[in-house]
């Protein structure tokens, strides 16, 4: 019969350290603003295969400084068309506040208008207040977008002085972040070896300790299943306490036949004496009959009296006082050494002795094989300690390699704070440089607010020279932040971030591989565990895991026992193979219970129920039957009645009396021995009747349990061995389950949970985290910032280089309208005034004067230096009247230019 084999599951679990440093540096916090810069950077990146393989080339030959790093960069702009786009699109735009500067100091006046000529004050003053409204207005709006360049000016440097002190941060930061991390990479991977090391070692031990309490209990696992399925299905125990009970009813038995015995012995003893008196009764009665006369004696001849001979009554009690069958009956419940009922209890203290201590005799049997046993587990354990400890040795290298990279790392990192220090400074001072630029800028407008228009032209084009020579040393600190930013986020943040193939970092790392000069040929995962393991150690088989998928495996906390292939190094099937080659699986088949007490252990108390049965076939209803139509007492009885009846005919007195001595005599003998003999046989009726009514069930309950007991030692006999044989095996396959339960739970837990490899990617994540976010993208944001205010410089300047233009018209305009008013029009003057040169650059200015003649009311008729206006009367039919005001507008035509030589018409 097969059985399910009941094999406890519950295995002490590993606990794994929370002392890692990495969660508690806080790196995911914070607003990364500038980190949409990167997806505009992948549109210019070149990502075709080709490239990519070129590029994967560089960074490797310069990892092993076959190149420079200037080199890198270099042969990496061949072919980079994107950033080389950029690099001309930043220095064209640097360019454009110098070009424009210089295009605007050598380029004329457009509309110069300021000089009247020749004409009448009022039309000049007239034309001069429309001009002066149209540059307020001008100045008003050009003052308002410089406004809000300078604003976003000042935005951008906040910008870059944010993000340079990110950058500077960011760098400080970096040693702390790779020493926890390294910290985190020793403590991962003595927490990784200790919570392997105690699911397979702590695992075995729970296992071994499980079989040998299985081996120590093995009569409650093993003997008392076998013996509890043998009494449910043969009833042996029933049929052991219904022999007890036969032995209690074979003693009531006894005592019935006893009593028998001890009636029949007491009426034996009345009746030899009866029959001896009896004799006498007869002898007496014979000479009475002779003594009668001759007359009466046809009547003493009919007396008769009967002997025990007749009755047969004494041959009776004589044959039932020596029934051998009643004797042994008798005997057999007796508790003597030799009779039945002592050999009965016996072989039933024997029988139940052997079948309630087989469990015992089970254990007892297999001490020896447990001892077996015992030694071939201390040989598996200390094979998967030798196992284990190619784990620990190789754990050790790794943490070895962590350490002298951490080494390493103390020398880098100053070098590395010496350039993070040039870059901040470069950042800061470029920023302040920037600031500096916009604060002039700003000046220029507050003076202008303060109604100081010289002073903020000249402020204008004060800031218009800075920035053209800002620009250019902008442009370059741009450059040189873009290309370190988008080469970082290109070759270092993109492959970190390349979810979830790492097809660039698998290329570095993996094949080609950017570490080892050639190319590994497992990945670097199966190198360093290779290179880490002991020497003379041979792995079942080559580690062959892909970076990707690593990290991938990392990301969702899986085991690292599965992640890396680990079990090429602790192999639980070579352990598995071991336990067959130690010998431990042909020592636990020899564990098991066999059938031989069984066989046979009830033959004697059939033997002794088969005689007890034979024995039990009496005939004592014939006896009884007997016995009961016996009575001499009532023979007597009926003589003594007769003997009257005949004294009462006889004549003869003599005859008469000594009939009457016989019948006092025959009365004597009833009264002192026949009525208690007639009293025995009835007792001994009675006990006859009361030992068959015992012995009809006692014989029924004795042929019952012989059946039984038959009945159940067939079935020993026939299934005990199969039944000893299923219930071994059982316990065989669960001493064998506890190794298996252990290899398949070892086997899930490391496969699954134990040992996550989850602290490797947080340390990759803080790694790229830190780099790319808390360095690249505020890089990025630095050179974004700086090209955003370098292009509004190039905003700017045109800007600035108008309003200081606007500013300085509107200077000379008040100059003029306030020279206007205070005197009359001189043709001279105003030809001294307009002879300057026809550049910005100049301080005086030639004016080309068309002027258009504005109504006026006056009273003047006259005009001064030939150039006025012409007063003539009209009438209202529209003929000249006197005294009316005729207004004549007037053209001035110059000759070659020159205001002295002109002539005036009528327009």
């Amino acid at each position: 019969m097969e059985q399910t084999v009941a094999v406890p599951q519950e295995y002490p679990e590993p606990d794994a350290t929370d002392s890692y440093i990495i969660p508690t540096l806080g790196l995911h916090h914070g607003a990364f603003v500038f980190a949409y810069i990167s997806t505009f950077l992948s549109y210019i990146t070149p990502y075709d295969l080709p490239v990519v393989y070129c590029i994967l080339e560089l960074l490797r030959d310069a990892f092993h400084t076959k190149v420079s790093f200037l080199h890198l960069i270099l042969e990496a702009l061949k072919v980079e068309s994107g950033y080389i786009c950029l690099i001309a699109i930043f220095f064209l735009i640097s360019l454009i506040p110098l070009c424009y500067t210089i295009a605007w100091g050598c380029a004329k006046e457009p509309d110069d208008d300021l000089n009247p000529g020749p004409t009448v004050d009022a039309v000049i003053q007239a034309e001069e207040l429309s001009l002066e409204e149209s540059l307020h207005c001008r100045k008003s709006f050009l003052g308002l977008v410089l406004q809000v360049i300078i604003l976003l000016l000042i935005a951008g440097v906040i910008a870059m002085f944010v993000t340079n002190e990110q950058i500077a941060s960011a760098i400080n930061q970096t040693p702390v972040v790779v020493r926890s991390s390294l910290l985190d990479m020793v403590t991962f991977l003595h927490d990784a070896e200790a919570q392997i090391r105690f699911v397979v070692l702590e695992g075995l031990d729970t296992a071994i300790e499980r079989m040998r309490n299985d081996l120590e209990n093995i009569d409650k696992l093993l003997g008392e299943p076998i013996q509890h399925h043998l009494a449910l299905f043969t009833g042996i125990d029933i049929i052991f306490e219904s022999i007890i009970d036969i032995s209690t009813a074979s003693s009531n038995l006894a005592r019935r036949i006893h009593l028998l015995q001890d009636t029949l012995a007491r009426a034996a003893k009345i009746s030899y004496e009866a029959e001896f008196r009896l004799d006498e009764l007869q002898l007496q009665l014979t000479v009475l009959q002779r003594q009668c006369t001759f007359r009466d004696r046809p009547l003493c001849d009919t007396l008769k009296i009967k002997n025990f001979e007749d009755t047969g009554l004494i041959e009776r009690i004589r044959r039932l006082q020596t029934d051998g069958t009643l004797a042994k009956l008798m005997s057999m419940g007796e508790a003597g050494r030799n009779t039945s009922m002592h050999a009965l209890t016996h072989e039933l203290t024997v029988a139940r002795s052997t079948f309630r201590n087989y469990a015992t005799d089970v254990r007892n049997a297999t001490e020896d094989t447990a001892g077996r046993i015992e030694e071939r587990v201390e040989q598996l354990t200390n094979d998967t300690q030798a196992t284990v400890d190619v784990l620990t040795q190789t754990v050790g290298g790794l943490v070895e390699k962590v350490n002298r990279t951490a080494n390493f790392s103390d020398s880098f990192f100053d070098r590395y704070r010496e350039i993070g220090a040039i870059l901040w400074l470069a950042g800061l001072a470029t920023t302040i440089m920037t600031l500096l630029v916009s604060l002039i800028l700003l000046s220029a407008l507050s003076c202008g607010c303060c109604h100081a228009d010289s002073k903020a032209g000249i402020t204008l084009i004060l800031g218009a020279i800075c920035i053209c020579i800002a620009s250019l040393a902008l442009s370059g600190f741009t450059m040189i932040e873009m290309l370190l930013g988008a080469h970082g986020q290109v070759f270092i943040c993109h492959p970190l971030y390349n979810e979830p193939a790492y097809t660039v970092l698998q290329k570095l790392i993996d094949k080609p591989g950017l570490i080892y000069p050639t190319e590994p040929q497992y990945g670097i995962i199966g190198e360093l565990l290779r290179e880490a393991s002991p020497a003379g150690s041979r792995a079942a088989r080559p580690i062959q895991v892909s970076l990707s998928s690593a990290l991938n495996d990392c990301e969702k906390g899986r085991g690292s026992f599965a992640t890396f292939q680990l079990d090429a190094l602790v192999n639980l099937s070579t352990v598995d193979q071991r336990r067959q080659r130690s010998g431990l699986d042909r020592v636990i088949d020899g564990v098991g219970a066999g059938e031989e007490p069984f066989l046979g252990f009830t033959v004697r108390i059939q033997a002794i129920l088969e005689d007890m049965l034979s024995d039990s076939d009496l005939n004592l209803t014939g006896t009884r039957m007997e016995l009961t139509q016996v009575s001499p007492d009532k023979d007597v009885l009926t003589f003594i009645d007769q003997l009257q009846r005949v004294s009462a005919q006889i004549q003869d007195v003599a005859t008469t009396s000594r009939m009457t001595t016989l019948g006092s005599r025959a009365k004597r003998l009833q009264l002192s021995l026949l009525a208690p003999l007639e009293q025995l046989r009835g007792d001994i009726v009675y006990h006859l009747t009361a030992l068959e009514l015992q012995l009809s069930p006692w014989a029924t309950q004795v042929n019952k349990s012989l059946t039984h007991l038959r009945n159940a030692q067939t079935f020993l006999d026939a299934e005990a061995a199969e039944v000893c044989y299923n219930r071994s095996d059982t316990f065989r396959r669960r001493l064998r389950g506890h190794l298996e339960a252990y290899h398949n739970h070892t086997a899930r837990v490391l496969s699954d949970r134990c040992a996550s490899c989850r602290p490797l990617f947080d340390i990759f994540d803080a790694m790229r985290m830190l780099f790319c976010h808390h360095i690249m993208d505020p890089m990025n944001g630095l050179w974004f910032s700086a090209f955003l205010c370098l292009f509004l410089w190039a905003v700017a300047t045109p800007l600035s280089l108008m309003l200081s233009s606007t500013y300085r018209r509107l200077e000379l305009l008040a100059s003029k309208l306030q020279h206007s008013s205070s005197q009359r029009y001189d043709p001279r003057a105003s030809t001294r005034e307009d002879q300057r040169e026809s550049s910005h650059w100049a301080t005086q200015r030639s004016v080309s004067v068309h002027v258009n003649a504005v109504a006026e009311s006056s009273t003047d008729d006259d005009d001064d230096g030939g150039g006025g206006v012409a007063l003539k009367p009209y009438d209202d039919e529209g003929d000249d009247a006197e005294g009316a005001v005729v207004i004549e507008y007037i053209e001035l035509s110059y000759a070659n230019g020159d205001p002295t030589n002109y002539h005036e018409s009528l327009i």
